[in-house]
């Protein structure tokens, strides 16, 4: 009895804090969010992400268009290390992303339901994986969190407001998300809709802020815009590559539920944390106010139209959607539970909530580290945070030197082609993931051929290429050299293979690693002068 009056205590001096101090309650969690999401990722790690290796390997090159995604993220990812030149600012990047959007998320929902409320619908976004399994990765779908989160606060102030600047800031921040990732259509349709057919906001429509806001939006995204009609809209194609197409009628069918029930997947834990103010107990019963009526159906559409337009998109074009297309989606959902469902906040159930909360914010990270330095005495998996990126790169950085006496001033990687039983699939990852490396941990820091092709690494100057040499990296399947390398590169030499050793606790297979050498030929004239 003792220990459970503790438990009791120790509870409720949790939720009075919060429902005296909202606000305070937030300013700690958030601040736990990104201590705790930057430096476990950072401690038990010994090599970046995928995601965030590619980043500062291609983020340097400050292009207005990469051939997979918009540039913003990349851009950011290059100025933070620019700023400290820490390669290990950002796994702080990711984190502070989800944080921006989840403070953003309060201060909607406390115009809404109130602080003490808001203070719940925020907290319950930390048992969703997208804000912190998947934060760490900083990226495209990390970078459209706060964006996506900011144009849903500031559409509403500028519906019920009316105010102008309201409509342009809605403007300027949907076209950030535009320029994190295409994916903002889903968004942007949603808002189109709630203009449409929603009689309160369609009110908006007699006044120059819907205009003023697509004339903001349309001349920040204008640069992007104009490098993707030049560029034949290169990361279109990639996103066509990437999303499976149906072979069969029914999977007009099977692709959607499959990724309905991902996002289900994802959202159920914070379901059941939410859930917690609900047992045993009816939810309050509200009166609905006009006002209120609105605000309901707003959070409404931003917690469920992204995802129902992306579902019926992907279904009547028969493509599978990937499940982190759900990444922006759901950053409204636990406020659309809260003003659709009141719940009562009874002391008891609060409690519950407060200890299922605690658990998640210890849990959570806790299962990150168990995964991540225990997976090895399990399987033998290749992971990137394994991977010998600085030891790889000493390596291939030492044996160009020996044999040019120059800087390593390219790597790139490869196309590589899996063959599989319904055909031959590329295998990104394991024509570029090296080089990336090589890229980043290098003293050298060369510039990237992205897989070996010119075509989607315009920053790479041929002459001057030809002149200062290059190495190319890849991982298997192919032993030789790639059929593109031969193609592009007809004088790359193939060198004997690396074995580097992965790092783990338990001792797992090295990663293999095929190289060639693109040898410098330094007597060719620079790019642009003229022979005597």
């Amino acid at each position: 009895m003792a220990v459970t009056a503790t438990i009791h205590r120790f509870f409720g001096s949790i939720v009075d804090y919060a429902q005296r101090r909202p606000a305070a309650a937030l300013a700690w969690v958030l601040g736990f969010h990104l201590a705790v999401w930057t430096l476990v990722p950072a401690l038990v790690s010994w090599n970046l992400q995928l995601d965030l290796v590619e980043g500062l390997a291609l983020g340097k090159e400050w292009q207005l268009g990469y051939w997979k995604h918009p540039p913003l993220p990349w851009w950011v990812t290059d100025l933070a290390y620019r700023l400290t030149g820490q390669i290990d600012v950002v796994y702080m990047l990711g984190p502070l992303a989800a944080v921006v959007c989840l403070y953003v998320v309060w201060l909607l929902a406390r115009e809404l339901v109130g602080e003490v409320k808001a203070l719940i619908a925020v907290v319950a976004l930390e048992a969703v994986h997208y804000y912190n399994f998947s934060a760490v990765k900083f990226a495209h779908d990390q970078m459209q969190l706060p964006f996506w989160a900011l144009t849903g606060l500031f559409f509403w102030r500028a519906i019920v407001r009316g105010r102008t600047i309201d409509w342009m800031l809605a403007g300027l921040f949907l076209a950030g998300a535009f320029w994190s990732k295409y994916a903002v259509f889903a968004l942007a349709a949603t808002l189109g809709l709630v203009l449409l057919f929603d009689p309160f906001a369609r009110r908006a429509w007699r006044t120059p802020g819907p205009y003023a806001m697509a004339l903001v939006f349309a001349v920040v995204i204008a640069p992007n815009v104009w490098w993707l009609v030049n560029n034949d809209f290169m990361p279109f194609q990639y996103v066509d590559d990437r999303a499976a197409p149906a072979r069969h009628w029914y999977d007009h069918v099977l692709f959607p539920l499959r990724w309905t029930g991902g996002q289900l997947l994802y959202l159920l834990p914070a379901l059941l944390l939410l859930a917690l103010l609900y047992l045993l107990r009816r939810s309050a019963k509200a009166d609905i106010s006009s006002d209120d009526a609105f605000n309901r159906r707003y959070v409404g559409a931003l917690a469920l139209g992204p995802f129902a337009v992306t579902t019926v998109i992907a279904a009547m074009l028969g493509r599978q959607p990937i499940a982190m297309w759900g990444y922006p989606l759901w950053s409204f959902a636990p406020l659309a539970v809260l003003m659709f469902w009141p719940p009562s906040l009874d002391p008891k159930q609060l409690r519950r909530f407060a200890a299922g909360t605690l658990a998640v914010l210890i849990a959570f990270p806790l299962g990150f580290a168990i995964a991540e330095l225990g997976e090895p005495f399990i399987r033998d998996r290749s992971k990137a945070t394994q991977f010998p990126g600085q030891l790889l790169a000493d390596t291939i950085t030492r044996q160009w030197r020996e044999r040019t006496g120059t800087p390593l001033k390219y790597v790139g990687g490869a196309i590589v082609i899996n063959q599989e039983i319904w055909g031959p699939r590329r295998l990104p990852g394991a024509g570029q993931f090296a080089s990336n490396n090589v890229a980043v941990y290098s003293p050298d820091r060369p510039h990237v051929i992205v897989e070996g092709e010119l075509a989607i690494s315009p920053w790479i100057d041929v002459n001057d290429l030809e002149r200062h040499g290059a190495v190319l990296l890849w991982q298997p399947n192919e032993e030789g050299l790639p059929e593109n390398i031969r193609r592009s590169f007809p004088n790359a030499e193939l060198q004997p293979p690396l074995t580097v050793p992965r790092h783990t606790l338990y001792p797992r297979r090295g990663e293999l690693i095929y190289y060639a050498f693109i040898p410098p030929r330094p007597q060719l004239p620079p790019a642009g002068s003229v022979p005597k």
